[in-house]
């Protein structure tokens, strides 16, 4: 199945969440900043005290020189980079393993819509426009979306939703980067204006999916989908 592997990660713990894209992490008894490449919360997994994993990233006009990949959150690890699902699902539309969109060989990454770019647009015998999103948070086995308010997400809802309207075929693609989930639901009490967009979007003919991923310090895999409830 599609796979990113990781490079040189280099194990640390969590000192403190310092901004919404800024960690402290104690590595090799020195204190680093590291970027965090995610925007969400995450509040159950940017736990002071936390064994985490970064990589180096030599760039002279960074104020980061690190960046955090991995949290071990309970003794599993979760992939927190928001960027990796796209990676993960051109892979797998590139090798036509990811259901149902294998029939698909035109492949174009960051599409224009509308007022959006939506991550993907596929054609064939019809037109396809798709958005990934990138799921962390997982409770007693269910997977959620958002941790945070998202009116981007509302709105590239609306572009599919549109999209549709106008003939093509859409989707929506929930990726959750980590093993432990069995079943995908909108995150209501966080965002319930998402959630019944969400629903409006299902009602419309867009299509939801929702996978699951094996992560380890080797890389990220997309395993299985998973059942949605709207």
């Amino acid at each position: 199945m599609a796979r990113v592997e990781f490079e040189n990660l280099e194990q640390g713990e969590l000192i403190e969440r310092e901004n919404r894209f800024v960690a402290q992490v104690k590595l090799d008894d020195k204190k680093i900043k590291a970027y965090v490449p995610n925007p969400g919360r995450m509040e159950e997994l940017m736990v002071p005290g936390t064994e985490v994993y970064v990589y180096h990233v030599p760039q002279k006009d960074r104020k980061t020189k690190y960046n955090l990949s991995l949290i071990n959150y309970n003794n599993r690890l979760v992939s927190i980079n928001s960027q990796l699902p796209n990676q993960l699902i051109l892979n797998a539309l590139e090798k036509q393993e990811l259901q149902p969109y294998s029939q698909y060989t035109n492949i174009k990454a960051e599409h224009s819509y509308g007022n959006s770019r939506l991550d993907f647009y596929l054609q064939g015998q019809d037109e396809v426009l798709i958005e990934v999103k990138s799921v962390t948070l997982v409770e007693d086995k269910v997977a959620k979306f958002s941790d945070a308010p998202t009116e981007r997400g509302r709105r590239h809802l609306s572009e599919l939703i549109q999209a549709k309207k106008e003939g093509y075929r859409t989707g929506v693609i929930f990726l959750i980067q980590r093993d432990d989930a069995n079943k995908f639901i909108p995150h209501r009490r966080i965002d319930l204006q998402f959630a019944d967009k969400l629903k409006e979007a299902q009602e419309a003919g867009v299509e939801i999916y929702a996978w699951n991923c094996q992560v380890n310090l080797e890389g990220i895999e997309l395993e299985e989908e998973i059942n949605v409830e709207v």
